[in-house]
């Protein structure tokens, strides 16, 4: 053997020796094969968390308010599982951009973008699908500036829930805008008056 290849030998002898060996106890959670903690997290639960339809509809009070009102960041944690992502996007021109963030990245962008002025979402129709510990949420929603202005905004929340055995929590939420060239289906819509 030359010296390149016992070195090789020996690297790749000691990847597998490591690969080998069991995860550590802070890793690998006694009982647990995924080495995970609770996935909605070890916090108090919100009421809102009893149901997935409940849990999507309290987001709306979180992200609503006055101009200049602080907004229950804090809340908001507790109803996204540790490490869920929430996923801004918009469309500029022909142009639709998403940009995946945390919750907490999400909260210094919302009070950015509509600290200073007044936005009031509310959900007005909502169709959701269940699989055991799964759920999939879409929660069609309008924006005002005031809670009797005028729609700024129609669109569709598409939100994806888990159950960890005592609770739902939010995994991931992204959104669409309704526009002329895409609007909102019926099955989606509120029935109109």
């Amino acid at each position: 053997m030359t010296p390149k290849t016992i070195i090789a030998a020996s690297l790749l002898a000691l990847k597998l020796a490591h690969a080998a060996e069991p995860l550590p106890m802070s890793v690998a959670v006694q009982g647990n094969p995924l080495g995970a903690s609770p996935a909605c997290g070890t916090g108090d639960a919100d009421p809102a968390s009893a149901a997935p339809g409940t849990l999507v509809r309290a987001l709306y009070e979180i992200v609503s308010g006055p101009a200049g009102a602080r907004k229950d960041w804090e809340r908001m944690t507790t109803l996204f599982a540790p490490g869920a992502i929430v996923s801004p996007t918009t469309h500029r021109g022909e142009q639709f951009l998403s940009a995946p963030q945390s919750q907490a990245q999400f909260a210094v962008l919302n009070d950015r973008l509509l600290g200073q002025r007044g936005f009031y979402e509310r959900e007005v129709a909502q169709r959701m699908t269940t699989f055991g510990h799964v759920a999939h949420v879409w929660s069609t929603y309008e924006t005002r500036d005031r809670p009797d202005g005028p729609v700024r905004v129609r669109g569709v929340n598409a939100a994806q829930l888990l159950h960890d055995g005592k609770r739902w929590c939010i995994l991931s939420i992204t959104w669409d805008a309704e526009t002329a060239t895409h609007p909102i289906p019926a099955a989606f819509d509120r029935p109109r008056q």
